[in-house]
């Protein structure tokens, strides 16, 4: 198994190596960014240092594979989702896949530059049903700092501590609460993604009353790494009568893990 582990990681890396100098050479001759088709989605690469988009070209099309079959039993043609986290719209689009035409995504980015990436891959795939908005999303409207690792991916408002924060680039952004935005904008609300590295619980709060209302369906990143917010994320959507598609133990649960948070109207969906 440890082999076997090794060896993945070597083939990885040197997959990504491979990739990372074919897009820059294409770069260098056409200019930036560099698009490439994903599969379903065409993703750029602007040769910034942003380790996410590598990934992305890697990893990608399994990605996409992977999401669409986890979130397809809890969405169909014509549902409402919301984005929390939406980094350069790859949920996004995923979400509006599945949502169909006749449904709509509400995409949070804080980033103020990768929200402009963002921008750009919506209309790069002609997503007409995402609306996106250059904010975090939180219990109370306020602006805060983001800290930004070399992929934007790990970017977060509550950084772990054993980081070195000098290594990080610090960004001013806005903090808006869902309940409030969006309160008089929805008639009805299916699903929400949150992925905001240890700041899912305060996104939580201030989205209680969308919750309450709508029951949505909740996918959520939980993990070891930031075990305090994940625990207290845990307890607020258990108060809300919600229960999980399986046992969390926080303890094993590495970043990157997403659990479904189902209200009690769609068990058994």
């Amino acid at each position: 198994m440890f082999f076997r582990r090794v060896t993945s990681g070597i083939l990885h890396r040197s997959r990504t190596a491979i990739a990372q100098l074919d897009l820059n050479v294409k770069g260098k001759i056409s200019g930036y960014p560099v698009w490439f088709d994903n599969g379903p989605m065409k993703l750029p690469y602007h040769g910034d240092g942003d380790k996410q988009e590598l990934l992305y070209r890697t990893d990608g099309r399994s990605w996409w594979d992977h999401e669409v079959k986890m979130i397809a039993p809890y969405m169909k043609e014509g549902d409402v989702a919301i984005d929390v986290g939406a980094n350069q719209g790859f949920m996004s689009g995923v979400l509006s896949y599945l949502s169909g035409r006749s449904g709509h995504v509400y995409s949070f980015e804080p980033n103020p530059k990768v929200f402009a990436k963002l921008l750009e891959v919506i209309e790069a795939n002609h997503l007409d049903t995402v609306s996106a908005y250059n904010s975090g999303c939180g219990k109370d409207e306020q602006s805060m700092t983001l800290y930004c690792p070399p992929s934007s991916g790990f970017a977060s408002l509550r950084p772990n501590t054993e980081i070195d924060r000098s290594t990080l680039q610090e960004s001013q952004i806005q903090i808006l609460n869902l309940d409030l935005f969006l309160a008089s904008k929805l008639d009805r609300l299916n699903f929400i993604k949150i992925d905001t590295e240890g700041y899912e619980d305060d996104v939580l709060l201030g989205a209680i009353e969308l919750l309450r209302r709508f029951q949505p369906v909740v996918y959520i990143e939980l993990c070891s790494e930031y075990l305090s917010s994940s625990e207290r994320a845990i307890k607020i959507l258990r108060d809300l009568g919600y229960s999980f598609d399986r046992d969390i133990d926080l303890r094993h649960s590495s970043n990157g893990n997403n659990y479904f948070a189902i209200p009690k109207t769609n068990i058994g969906h």
